[in-house]
């Protein structure tokens, strides 16, 4: 078997504990090809060759650094494992004390992998100046000639998330205007200094700490949140999988600079302005998760919560 080791370097700045699981590894007759997170990973993630030829990923860190391993391997069908080195760990499987039977386990096949919806984020800039008011159900809008209900497909940016996609405002303390669309019917016009849309996995990060809702990560839906919302009215939504949400950022005031920031994961971030549009929908590939255990998700949710 090939294993991948993806560390995070200041949780093992001294690589003591992967060291010790690249030799257990090998004294088994296996091969490893080891990763720190501090190291420069390409864009568009580990390479195809390197993917292909692996069977399992262990990711040596915290929720975070699973996010960011997930990125890494991103759209390819390898399961991942985490060995928790951090925290909360709602994603992570097995703490430290117990490597040496997960590396037999492995080796063994004596796993079951569970699938957890990801998010596909696509971003089009200045798609609300090329396409203005897509659709008649927002009042405010003007009906485009046929011809330019889409911008460019080459113009989007196209990238995905397991946790979440937050829209938020950058620099100083005003509100930004955010215009939602669902299924490019008008949703609602949400002023706020951002949301959060996440996926069930997601729910316990960011969209709990702005009072979203906690959900089952075994469920296919969306979760979007307002952060921080100016007004009492604004709460969490709950839409299916099969919607697409479109979202836009509007002008306020005319004397206001208005610039937000479009966050995947919260590990790549990408600046948007008055007329860019982020859509967000389902993705077709889950990401793969490796469990030794078939342990109740509220089990694991009231024992962290309890921690803190």
């Amino acid at each position: 078997m090939h294993f991948l080791l993806f560390s995070n370097v200041n949780k093992d700045p001294d690589q003591s504990i992967t060291d010790r699981l690249d030799q257990m590894i090998r004294a088994r007759g296996h091969e490893t090809t080891r990763v720190m997170e501090g190291d420069e990973v390409p864009e568009e993630g580990i390479s195809q060759e390197i993917l292909r030829s692996l069977d399992c990923a262990i990711v040596l860190g915290g929720d975070g650094t699973m996010l960011r391993a997930s990125h890494a391997i991103m759209d390819s069908s390898v399961p991942m494992i985490g060995l928790n080195l951090g925290t909360m760990g709602f994603l992570t499987e097995v703490e430290c004390s117990a490597m040496e039977q997960m590396v037999d386990r492995l080796i063994r096949g004596d796993y079951f992998v569970e699938e957890r919806m990801q998010l596909t984020g696509r971003i089009r800039r200045g798609a609300c100046c090329k396409a203005a008011g897509r659709t008649t159900e927002d009042p405010g809008a003007e009906t485009p000639a046929a011809t330019d209900t889409k911008p460019e497909a080459a113009h989007d940016e196209v990238f995905s998330a397991l946790n979440d996609v937050v829209i938020i405002r950058e620099g100083v303390l005003r509100l930004i205007a955010l215009k939602i669309y669902v299924n490019d019917v008008f949703f609602d016009t949400y002023e706020a200094d951002g949301v959060i849309l996440s996926t069930p996995t997601g729910s316990t990060g960011y969209n709990l700490s702005a009072g979203g809702p906690i959900v089952s990560p075994k469920t296919r839906l969306l979760v979007l949140t307002p952060i921080s919302p100016h007004s009492l009215s604004k709460k969490s939504v709950v839409f299916g999988a099969g919607d697409r949400i479109r979202i836009t950022l509007e002008e306020k005031r005319k004397t206001q600079i208005n610039e937000g920031i479009v966050s995947f994961d919260g590990y790549k971030n990408y600046g948007i302005s008055v007329g860019d549009e982020i859509e967000v929908y389902a993705a077709e590939a889950p990401l793969r998760l490796i469990r030794f255990e078939d342990r109740s998700f509220y089990e694991v949710l009231s024992r962290k919560l309890s921690q803190y």
